[in-house]
């Protein structure tokens, strides 16, 4: 079934009305994958699970037979300044969820306008390169910091996607703005970024206080510092956006992310209390989960001993 420029622009606007940010189409080709040899160098660290389907994640059609559109969906989220314990996009409901609530309604409507049309919600968990996607689909670039950068929200956004068999027009891919810029290279405290648009995560503080199980190495544990869960460096060194618009930094009720006032500025005390009575009660529904209650606690305990570190040498500092 293929549409017209109208049908794309009413059904856009199903997306803006539901709460996301960004909406851009592009066909179900597939984009080119440099994830496989990434992985191939082993830079994706202990995340095994990206060594399967190498040759799925860069062909849409292969998570919906026929398909022929991605409709590409950013939903924004508060930028942080980077001292927070618990990164942007954690300090709220869990997006995996939201996000395809909010996709899944979208879809369901498009069927009022195009009856009869097969859709498939995509969001983060199933194996697509949904990064280039959307760059192609004009949401922004895929920036030196390996993530969607668009000028307005820079890199503040989850990303989302509606696979169908219907055949829309494709918008403009994304021009890419980062030009010498090398702001998120030098902010990253671990050195996990190249200047070559590559990423480590064996040397990613994410990576660390997120993804691994068990002990972390002196060297990662020292270098999280105050960190929890995540790390935002790169994302505050992005100069995109020069300045935060208003409906990013306070979502609306409809909006995919849903802030809880709680993750903002917590204190260690009140994470680990509330961790060791129930953390599936307390963090289950946010993307905390993901480090599992043990990741949590051990986080909270390097973060612990940073902070006493820091007094120790401000103690030192006064009585020299």
């Amino acid at each position: 079934m293929e549409v017209g420029v109208d049908v794309r622009e009413q059904v856009r606007r199903l997306f803006l009305e539901r709460g996301l940010t960004r909406v851009g189409f592009t066909t179900a080709e597939p984009v080119e994958d440099r994830v496989t040899p990434w992985v191939a160098q082993g830079r994706h660290a202990g995340m095994t699970w990206l060594e399967r389907s190498p040759d799925e994640r860069a062909d849409p059609a292969r998570r919906l037979d026929g398909a022929r559109t991605v409709i590409c969906a950013a939903a924004a989220y508060p930028a942080t300044d980077s001292r927070g314990a618990i990164a942007g996009y954690a300090r709220g409901e869990d997006y995996h969820r939201t996000l395809t609530d909010a996709l899944q309604d979208v879809a369901q409507h498009m069927q009022d306008i195009l009856p009869g049309i097969a859709t498939r919600v995509c969001v983060d968990t199933a194996p697509l390169l949904e990064r280039e996607l959307a760059a192609r689909a004009g949401l922004g670039w895929v920036g030196r910091n390996t993530m969607l950068l668009d000028e307005t929200h820079g890199p503040w956004v989850m990303l989302g996607e509606v696979l169908t068999d219907a055949v829309f027009p494709p918008d403009a891919p994304g021009i890419d703005r980062c030009g010498t810029c090398t702001a998120c290279v030098e902010a990253c405290p671990t050195r996990a970024i190249d200047d070559l648009r590559g990423l480590d995560a064996r040397r990613c503080l994410s990576y660390w206080t997120i993804e691994h199980r068990g002990d972390v190495p002196a060297e990662w544990a020292e270098a999280a510092a105050h960190r929890v869960f995540g790390c935002d460096d790169c994302l505050t060194a992005c100069p995109f956006p020069a300045q935060v618009p208003e409906h990013a930094a306070e979502p609306g009720p409809d909006a995919p992310f849903q802030p809880r006032e709680d993750l903002v500025a917590p204190d260690l005390d009140d994470l680990e209390q509330r961790a060791r009575e129930s953390f599936r009660r307390n963090f289950g529904s946010t993307p905390i989960e993901r480090a599992r209650k043990a990741g949590f606690l051990r986080n909270i305990s390097h973060a612990r001993a940073h902070a006493r570190a820091v007094i120790d040498r401000a103690a030192k500092g006064d009585s020299g």
